[in-house]
């Protein structure tokens, strides 16, 4: 495989300030967590499955502030923000037009209450364990955007809320900014996570076995990085 040739834009977009929680509980296979299924009338991942979340907001006090508050718009929960662990940041690629950086935090769904999506920006909400969920996407069932597979995939190696919430409060969030490129030979499309040899970042601190995706007919999978 020839050297990449990574797309430029100049100067890049902003990013947007974001927050995300992924909503975990227990169940006889290890853990679950809630998603949801984005309208297909939206402008952003639509259709896609992912965690509850969205742009922050000026009358947010904080990015705790506004987690909570996408949680409960979008699945009806009510969160204490004191329950939030912070797990890892997500920044869009340089080269998009619309970028975000995303706190994803981590919390256990809340004793007694049962989550509901609004029916607008989400049609449908699910629990599913990790392993469950990055399957229905290798058979192209679920629709997933590349970090929320590398999510799903770091989540895989815990087997109760506990242990996932204690493992996210051992270190500070890492940032993760996937690098898109082309390889010159093939001229396929290829995002590159940390941890992949064409990533300037060695360490893939999140985990899991998800280090390159390629971008092939609308939809990202996961390939070896050689």
């Amino acid at each position: 495989m020839n050297e990449p040739s990574a797309p430029r834009i100049d100067p890049p977009a902003q990013p947007r300030d974001a927050a995300t929680v992924v909503i975990l509980r227990d169940c006889e296979d290890g853990i679950e967590v809630y998603l949801v299924k984005r309208s297909r009338m939206v402008d952003f991942m639509a259709g896609a499955h992912v965690f509850p979340g969205g742009r922050f907001d000026a009358a947010d006090a904080s990015m705790e502030a506004c987690a909570v508050r996408e949680t409960f718009e979008e699945a009806a929960l009510r969160l204490d923000p004191a329950a939030l662990v912070p797990w890892v940041r997500w920044v869009t690629p340089d080269i998009s037009p619309r970028r975000f950086d995303a706190r994803f935090y981590l919390a256990r769904a809340p004793e007694g209450q049962e989550p509901r999506v609004d029916g607008r920006e989400a049609t449908e909400g699910l629990w599913i364990t990790p392993a469950g969920a990055l399957a229905s996407w290798l058979n192209d069932g679920m629709l997933l955007a590349p970090a929320t597979a590398k999510c799903l995939d770091a989540l895989r190696v815990h087997r109760t809320v506990d242990e996932a919430l204690a493992a996210a409060a051992k270190r500070p969030p890492p940032v993760m900014q996937p690098l898109v490129w082309n390889d010159k030979e093939t001229g396929r499309a290829y995002i590159s996570l940390p941890g992949d040899r064409h990533h300037p970042v060695r360490e893939d601190a999140l985990g899991g076995s998800i280090l390159r995706l390629q971008l092939e007919a609308g939809r990202y999978r996961p390939v070896k990085a050689h």
